[in-house]
C-alpha cells in the first residue's frame, strides 16, 4: 500500500522554520515570530482573542509559558540520581519549526482543510471544554480553550504540535468522532 501524496500547503501558510543546529539562534528566530504573531496582536478565534500563558517561570529564560508550549514537549527522562523517570519538557524540532504556522491556522479555521471541533477533557484544574483546530493533511493541530476573563470571554491558546506518529493521529481521529454536537 503506497501512501497518498500530500496535498500543497495552502497559499496563507508559512514556511517552517529549520533547526540548523544552533538551538540558541533557533529560539531567537521562534521567539521573534511569537513575539510578532502572539504579543504584539492577538489573533482571533470565534469572534474572542487568543491570549497565551504569560507566566515566566525561573528557568524559562525570560520567555512566557506561552511560548514554551509550542516549542517543547512533556518527555520522561530517566534521573541517575532519584533512580526513577521524571517527566521533564524537552525541545521538539519538529513541533518548534512550525510555530509560524498557529496563527494562521487560527485566523483560517474556517477553510475546508482544516478541521475544528470542541471536546470535553479533564485538566489538572477540572473538566474543560477545549478546541482543536487541526490542518490534518499537514500534520499540525493548535489546541485552544475558552475562558471567560474579568473583561469578557477569551480563547487561551493551550499549545500546538507536529502530528508526529500513527498513534497521535488515530488519537486526534477518535477524538473528532467523540467531539461536542
Amino acid at each position: 500500500m503506497t501512501a497518498s501524496p500530500v496535498p500543497a500547503p495552502p497559499r496563507w501558510l508559512p514556511a517552517a522554520i529549520p533547526f540548523a543546529g544552533d538551538w540558541n539562534a533557533f529560539v531567537t528566530a521562534l521567539y521573534a515570530v511569537f513575539t510578532r504573531d502572539f504579543k504584539g496582536t492577538w489573533p482571533r478565534f470565534r469572534d474572542r482573542p487568543v491570549w497565551h500563558d504569560r507566566r515566566v517561570l525561573a528557568d524559562g529564560d525570560g520567555m512566557e509559558e506561552g511560548f514554551w508550549h509550542l516549542v517543547q514537549k512533556d518527555q520522561w527522562v530517566w534521573n541517575p540520581c532519584t533512580r526513577r523517570k521524571e517527566k521533564q519538557r524537552l525541545p521538539e524540532f519538529e513541533r518548534a519549526g512550525r510555530l509560524p504556522w498557529a496563527r494562521p491556522i487560527i485566523e483560517h479555521n474556517e477553510e475546508t482543510v482544516i478541521l475544528v471541533w470542541d471536546f470535553d477533557e479533564v485538566t489538572k484544574h477540572g473538566p474543560a471544554v477545549r478546541t482543536y483546530v487541526w490542518l490534518k493533511e499537514h500534520h499540525y493541530v493548535v489546541i485552544l480553550e475558552r475562558q471567560q476573563r474579568e473583561k469578557g470571554d477569551v480563547f487561551q491558546l493551550i499549545t500546538s504540535f507536529f502530528v508526529d506518529h500513527e498513534g497521535k493521529r488515530e488519537d486526534l481521529e477518535s477524538r473528532y468522532e467523540r467531539r461536542k454536537q
